[in-house]
């Protein structure tokens, strides 16, 4: 089965599923989008496979959006987004695909985790991290509302206060202060990464996987429309801010390096 920019590789009972564009530190795309809704519900028939380990090709994880994308509609050079398009955009279907898949998920953190990306890595089940990581809530800077279920994601992990501190400041957290937070559970040097999470995985594996499915499931099922309501009013406030002033500025500031705008509300 093809995915578009994503690979598949099984190991044993082990199935690890790579964000694969490492020019760009694994940007989400829009075929990288349909393509995790599309596996996860494959990986779910597969009952061969009892654990799901999700990671970045290259030196990143996920920096979220390809901003240029957004710059370049900004500018009139691609057309609007299709509807199609949009659902994929903003929440729909990858941002909910984890928690519904029935096997658990680890993300296999190696490099940026920002924006939408950060959404991805949360929506897993367990996180471990490289210590050259870096973790940052990126949205708010950018002109826009955290998207991808971060507005139900990141409260649910870390409390209100400490994600609303990272939501209204955009500061970047090291692996360490993502420790401590509790964002993941483990940090590796780089090069420990794989080997630290296919332990894990292996470990999980071994377990009886009625049990372990069924143990998610228990665990999830409370949460399971809270986040879709947290898409809805993320898509609708999304909408808005995408036609301000205050994102365009942002974006081209962000593109071509220029200082950061003196934001009007508008």
């Amino acid at each position: 089965m093809e995915y578009q920019d994503l690979l598949l590789e099984k190991k044993d009972h082990v199935a690890i599923v790579t964000l694969n564009q490492p020019a760009k530190l694994n940007a989400l795309t829009l075929g990288m989008r349909a393509s995790i809704g599309k596996i996860s519900q494959d990986l779910a028939k597969d009952d061969d496979v009892r654990v799901v380990v999700l990671t970045g090709a290259g030196k990143g994880f996920c920096p979220g959006a390809d901003v240029s994308v957004q710059q370049q509609r900004l500018a009139g050079i691609l057309p609007p987004e299709t509807r199609f398009e949009k659902e994929q955009n903003i929440g729909y279907p990858y941002a909910f695909s984890f928690p519904r898949l029935n096997k658990p998920v680890i993300a296999a953190i190696n490099g940026a985790c920002a924006g939408a990306g950060f959404s991805l890595a949360l929506s897993c089940d367990i996180r471990i991290a490289a210590d050259n990581v870096k973790f940052v809530a990126a949205q708010v800077a950018r002109g826009l509302v955290p998207d991808a279920a971060m507005t139900f994601y990141l409260p649910h992990t870390i409390g209100m206060s400490a994600a609303f501190n990272m939501i209204f400041t955009a500061e970047v957290n090291t692996a360490a202060q993502a420790l401590e937070l509790g964002i993941v559970s483990k940090v590796v040097p780089l090069d420990n990464l794989m080997p630290a999470v296919m332990e894990l995985a292996e470990k999980i594996a071994a377990q009886p996987p009625i049990a372990v499915e069924f143990a998610k499931r228990a665990v999830w099922c409370h949460f399971l429309d809270s986040i879709d309501r947290a898409l809805d009013v993320e898509t609708m406030a999304q909408r808005v801010c995408f036609a301000s002033e205050d994102h365009k500025n942002s974006v081209d500031a962000f593109m071509n390096k220029k200082p950061t705008p003196i934001y009007q509300g508008k």
